[in-house]
């Protein structure tokens, strides 16, 4: 069996060769005519290869991740959206995805959804090739690679590595992009095409409301490119009834369920609330302190700054790139900035939204620098240095090379609290925890017992508080969980007793001690069992 401890030499130095031989091939690209094969193929093994000890790692790395799978769970017993789930930020869509694991066989827990999440990071790196080809060229596109494509093989920042709602998102806006760019190159102009680019974006915001900036800007260049068509304003409506396509049928099939007033209540409005964190020039001055939370996102950084200097010193200059495509370029950039930044809560994951806007500027430095150059496997090589710095720098002082440590057992490992839980319930019981810590759903296999699977929405004050709050005690009255838990003073959050713990709210405090009883505390945990069956 595959295991990984904190420093395991042999296996960063085979990943740092593999690495190697990416940029080895731009140096023999002329004598290879497979070239662009043999790079994706080799780019495809490189990120699985690192990300093994993610993989092996069937522990939370963040809370988002237990809070996603206990949606999964759920909605494979209770299917219907915003009525058994609430995903707050989190869409349908990205929950619904979740269930494909376990189809297969895979079940719910970390391993199968960061599977899931290692085939969105793949295919968003193979359709960024694609775009980035069809906007400029293919040697553009192989070197424009080499950036994310390194970052994301090599980060082992926990923003970057855990299963995060961006992934799912970033895809569908990456194959949104190709889309976009055979219209943008001429070569495809079909009606059946043009279609589905609308239905990808229309999409996005059911899987990641955050990203609609970066849909609109995507969308507003999908017109611009159709304007080529010879049918532009059929083309345009064509385009527009793809992206309506996705979003009324939603709000067809809440209504049909009767969860329409909670979509518009929880997922719109909620998100709006949510997204009123800070002003734009605020952002603006946060983000050197952002970007410099994460390392990983500083060598990604250099490494494009690093490649786009390079370029410049390359013969045969070429200036007279697309202004539009470099319009475009920087509103995408502007657009997945203000996404990351708009909330005011500086969460690292969400710096995913910047990966490929920053490569696509990237791309768009080497395209207009570089045609044929002398200095390409250099500038491969280049690319490559900032990471090996980082590993070599590692090694020396001997920090930990791995921070997900794995030994000979691949399960879910189970706390105290779910054990005790476990004691007095089945996997197919209901289970409500008071607080934030999804991660016991996941080690229980418990369906939630409330829509929202955590309470901060129903204890920080807001202009939704009330609504949330009492949507809760209504889930409370009518799912009857066999499992309460007050995890307040062992969550994420929430850890004052005294003003956030169940009794300082009266109602939930009747209700549960009128129907429940207690049966013991473990880790600052309270676990309350169901009086009768109800």
């Amino acid at each position: 069996m595959i295991s990984f401890d904190d420093f395991p030499v042999v296996y960063f130095a085979l990943g740092y060769a593999l690495a190697a031989g990416v940029v080895l091939l731009f140096f023999l690209r002329k004598n290879i005519p497979f070239f662009p094969t043999l790079l994706l193929i080799l780019s495809a093994v490189l990120v699985v290869l690192m990300r093994l000890p993610i993989l092996l790692f069937n522990q939370e790395i963040n809370p988002d991740e237990s809070q996603i799978i206990a949606h999964a769970i759920t909605l494979s017993q209770y299917p219907t959206y915003w009525e058994s789930v609430d995903g707050t930020t989190i869409g349908p869509i990205n929950n619904y995805m979740l269930l494909i694991p376990a189809f297969l066989g895979l079940g719910f827990d970390y391993t199968a959804i960061r599977l899931l999440g290692l085939v969105w990071v793949i295919g968003s790196l193979w359709f960024f090739y694609q775009s980035v080809k069809n906007f400029f060229d293919a040697p553009t596109a192989q070197l424009s690679l080499l950036p994310p494509l390194f970052f994301l093989a090599f980060t082992q920042d926990p923003d970057f590595v855990h299963y995060s709602s961006e992934q799912l998102p970033l895809f569908l806006l990456n194959v949104a992009l190709w889309s976009v760019s055979k219209i943008n190159a001429a070569r495809s102009n079909s009606f059946v095409g043009i279609f589905l680019l609308g239905v990808v974006l229309g999409l996005n915001p059911f899987a990641k409301i955050q990203v609609v900036p970066q849909v609109a800007v995507i969308g507003l260049w999908a017109v611009i490119s159709l304007y080529q068509h010879k049918h532009f304003l059929k083309s345009v409506l064509v385009l527009v009834a793809g992206g309506l396509a996705v979003p009324v049928f939603i709000v067809a099939l809440a209504g049909l369920l009767g969860v329409l007033d909670d979509l518009w209540d929880y997922y719109v409005l909620g998100n709006l609330i949510y997204a009123g964190g800070s002003s734009l020039v605020d952002a603006i001055f946060r983000l050197p302190s952002f970007f410099a939370k994460s390392t990983d996102f500083l060598l990604y950084l250099g490494s494009l700054g690093l490649i786009s200097v390079l370029s410049f010193f390359q013969k045969d200059k070429r200036l007279s790139a697309s202004t539009q495509l470099g319009a475009f370029v920087v509103l995408w950039l502007v657009a997945a900035l203000y996404a990351a930044t708009k909330t005011g809560n500086d969460f690292v994951h969400y710096l995913n939204l910047c990966i490929y806007p920053l490569a696509l500027l990237g791309a768009l430095f080497i395209y207009k620098s570089q045609k044929n150059g002398s200095l390409v496997p250099v500038a491969a090589l280049a690319v490559l240095i900032p990471f090996l710095v980082s590993f070599g720098l590692k090694a020396i002082q001997h920090r930990p090379l791995n921070v997900y440590v794995s030994g000979n057992d691949y399960r879910v490992p189970v706390s105290a609290v779910s054990k005790l839980i476990l004691k007095y319930a089945q996997p197919t019981d209901r289970l409500v925890v008071w607080g934030w810590m999804c991660r016991y759903h996941v080690e229980t296999q418990m369906p939630q017992g409330t829509a929202e699977n955590h309470s901060e929405r129903s204890i920080y004050p807001h202009p939704l508080r009330q609504k949330y709050y009492q949507r809760y005690l209504n889930d409370l009255k009518k799912n009857h969980p066999k499992v309460f838990v007050d995890a307040v003073g062992n969550s994420l959050w929430l850890n004052d007793r005294p003003t956030q713990a169940h009794e300082a709210f009266a109602e939930l405090n009747d209700f549960i001690r009128k129907n429940y009883r207690f049966v013991g505390e473990v880790e600052s945990t309270r676990v309350y069992l169901r009086n009768t069956e109800q």
